[in-house]
């Protein structure tokens, strides 16, 4: 008999922080049927069905070049036009207004478009974001500090998010529910926003869980 190809899971650790591939993004394969956990700490694993993309990072690069290029070469002043992709503040609150969300999240996606830069991986600040910026690195924000995955300048995928402020986790919670300082979300992110995490109190005891659009746990 020929040789049966193995059927495996691929999924990446979320553990960030406390675990060398959560912290290196490694996409870890697990046979199916057996747990699908990471290997070296044992935490859950999120599958991972479309592995990131290298293209895009590669894209990402040579933007953050030809960026660093105009900073050097090209004199800055106060009369420089606003960078293109990004929104004034009124323009974001009046495509909120239309699409009836209430007055809180219309003042986090304001914050969140003023108040954004970005920290490569090899420790670049690319500020103000970059909206073709593509890769691993960090968000910092008024209110906390994202690291993980980035498409075109936003949260986008695997990340955890570390508030350094109080401030609602999720616009859509109809909880409410408030991170403290120090108090971390970990998992998916979509557009600078949760999607699917769980809280952590800076204990890194679990708080509960965030599933944008319901009630969570």
């Amino acid at each position: 008999m020929g040789n049966q190809k193995t059927l495996v899971r691929k999924g990446r650790c979320l553990n960030i922080g406390n675990c060398n591939k959560a912290n290196k993004h490694e996409i870890i394969e697990v046979n199916v049927g057996e747990d699908f956990v990471c290997p070296e700490c044992g935490g859950e694993l999120v599958e991972v069905k479309h592995p990131f993309p290298v293209v895009p990072i590669i894209a990402g690069g040579i933007v953050v070049v030809l960026l660093l290029v105009l900073l050097v070469w090209k004199p800055w002043s106060e009369d420089l036009p606003k960078p293109v992709g990004t929104e004034p503040t009124g323009a974001v609150e009046d495509s909120v207004k239309t699409s009836g969300v209430d007055e809180e999240s219309v003042d986090t996606l304001a914050m969140e478009a003023d108040s954004a830069k970005i920290i490569t991986e090899e420790g670049e600040d690319i500020t103000p974001v970059d909206p073709e910026f593509t890769g691993t690195g960090t968000l910092k924000f008024e209110y906390g500090v994202y690291v993980g995955h980035i498409v075109e300048g936003k949260a986008q995928g695997a990340g955890t998010l570390t508030y350094t402020k109080r401030h609602r986790i999720s616009a859509t919670d109809s909880q409410g529910r408030m991170a403290e300082p120090g108090d971390y979300v970990t998992g998916d992110f979509e557009d600078n926003a949760v999607k699917t995490v769980r809280w952590y109190g800076k204990d890194k005891k679990m708080k509960g869980a965030i599933l944008a659009g319901s009630n969570g746990l």
